[in-house]
């Protein structure tokens, strides 16, 4: 009945049979009818106050939703440089039809709390490709995001995904908080999986993971990408920021679905 007080309010004023109900000859309200729609508008959002934060609600919901349809469209215009780029490291099939992008930082907790998960679904998806787009967000604040970003991406050129991988899983694995990770740490880690990091040359190969995490509009880390190889559209493009493992999954199940 709440909901249904306004319009039968407003419905009342507008319709009674007296002078100040008569709209003018081009068929606008008089200023004392709009006086007496905005006096019945203002109480009842006083005594309704949830209309407002049903409002703000709706209006929250039509902006991320808006802001969805732009990440997704800026995904089909920058899908080379996300699928195609030989820089970037990945482990699975190279002609997969389903692809999963992931943008990160090692000192990120909640890309190590996800590391795990994607682990698990890289496992449970032998046709699926994942890749790792190297995003120190945190290297102006510790020296050790970026250094282990550079120590990822060369270790890829040096040994290719199965040493990526190990390094990479390794790192996650040491459960350290944010910035606590070392550069030690990554060096022990490296000459774990066979590097010899008195070679170590850090080329900076993931300042177009940058510009690239920009363009798409993204934040924060982790943001992933799920996506198929070919006929890409708004509809097979799901993306999900922050920790999500349960979206993640089935936004894997959805787009695998979506290429039979």
């Amino acid at each position: 009945m709440k909901k249904l007080l306004l319009p039968i309010m407003l419905g009342a004023l507008l319709t009674g049979c007296n002078e100040t109900t008569t709209v003018n000859n081009n068929g606008e309200f008089t200023a004392q009818q709009k006086a007496q729609i905005e006096q019945i508008a203002s109480q009842y959002i006083i005594n309704h106050p949830e209309v407002l934060v049903k409002a703000s609600q709706t209006l929250q919901q039509q902006q991320m939703q808006a802001q969805q349809n732009d990440a997704k469209q800026a995904v089909i215009a920058n899908a080379d440089q996300l699928l195609k780029d030989k820089t970037t490291p990945f482990i699975g099939p190279k002609d997969a039809k389903v692809n999963v992008i992931e943008f990160f930082d090692y000192q990120c907790m909640y890309c190590s709390k996800i590391a795990d998960t994607v682990k698990q679904l890289e496992a449970k998806n032998p046709d699926v490709k994942f890749i790792f787009k190297e995003t120190p967000i945190f290297a102006s604040r510790w020296e050790a995001s970026k250094y282990a970003a550079d120590m990822g991406n060369w270790i890829y050129q040096q040994k290719g995904g199965a040493t990526y991988a190990k390094y990479h899983n390794a790192v996650f694995a040491t459960g350290k908080d944010e910035g606590k990770l070392t550069k030690q740490d990554i060096n022990t880690i490296a000459t774990s999986v066979g590097v010899d990091v008195s070679k170590f040359n850090a080329n900076n190969t993931f300042t177009n993971n940058f510009e690239l995490f920009s363009k798409l509009g993204f934040q924060g880390t982790p943001a992933l990408i799920v996506m198929p190889s070919s006929n890409i559209t708004e509809d097979n493009i799901h993306i999900i920021n922050g920790y999500n493992p349960d979206a993640l999954a089935k936004a894997i199940k959805d787009v695998e679905a979506s290429t039979k």
